[in-house]
């Protein structure tokens, strides 16, 4: 199981995953660790945007992360986020229903898909959900579906049912200009989420009083910590079986005017 992390003000979007991969034989009842460095974003320059994925990394010589490159390559076929975002999903669903899975969970998959949507000449940021996942326990699939979610992540009092997308989008830019900070985690939820909650809930805070430093190193930091810590805790004292996050931690800062910023090489696609 990937950890990812994924953080959106209104100036910047920042992305962190961990590197590693696993693999299960089930007829030796086997997990083994094949893959410690190789990262799992992928930057979308068309959109400002990326792409960072969990759940099924390879089935045979298919592996999410060159598919996600394909489809980044591609982004210039379409004149808007959402357009490219339909389209992933589509593709996506073709793809995963060319394989046949021992156990249907194994079909599991989720993408975290990042990026700025350009409306009457403004850039406001989105995250769209492609993912098959029932509930974050990560332990039944449904039908492949594409949500926007940083809507419904707002606090209860500023969201209701019947706003439309347009107001929807208004709320989201004042929650923005107010200082607010979208914060997404995806993976272990029993593990990972109540450290990445705790550490991003005290830098939520910091951001309001003004205390954060605000520089490119920081901001990547950011985004990355709870992955380090959630990493050096399973390395540190869970048997090695039992390991899903490590590897090299990898991030990934975009900026609403278009730049790709990462220390890891994420920015280079």
């Amino acid at each position: 199981m990937t950890a990812i992390s994924a953080l959106i003000s209104k100036n910047w979007l920042a992305v962190a995953s961990d590197s590693l991969l696993t693999e299960f034989y089930p007829d030796k009842n086997l997990i083994t660790h094949s893959e410690f460095r190789r990262s799992k974003i992928v930057p979308i320059r068309k959109f400002k945007a990326a792409a960072a994925y969990w759940g099924l990394a390879k089935i045979g010589n298919w592996r999410t992360y060159d598919f996600l490159r394909e489809q980044a390559a591609n982004s210039n076929n379409f004149e808007s986020f959402e357009g490219f975002a339909i389209n992933l999903k589509d593709r996506l669903n073709e793809k995963l229903n060319e394989f046949t899975f021992s156990n249907p969970v194994h079909k599991g998959i989720g993408i975290h898909l990042v990026g700025f949507e350009v409306v009457n000449r403004a850039n406001i940021p989105e995250l769209f959900l492609i993912s098959n996942y029932l509930d974050t326990t990560y332990t039944a699939i449904g039908d492949l579906a594409i949500s926007r979610n940083l809507y419904g992540t707002l606090p209860s009092d500023l969201r209701q049912e019947n706003h439309t997308l347009q107001e929807q989008r208004a709320i989201i830019i004042r929650f923005l200009d107010n200082n607010g900070l979208f914060i997404f985690n995806n993976g272990d939820p029993a593990l990972f989420n109540p450290a990445a909650n705790a550490i991003h809930g005290m830098f939520r805070i910091a951001i309001e009083r003004g205390a954060i430093k605000n520089d490119n190193k920081t901001i990547m930091k950011l985004a990355s910590k709870p992955i380090d810590m959630i990493k050096e805790m399973q390395r540190d004292f869970f048997k090695k079986e039992f390991i899903r996050v490590g590897g090299k931690i990898h991030h990934l800062l975009i900026t609403e005017r278009g730049d790709f910023i990462s220390n890891t090489g994420d920015n280079k696609f």
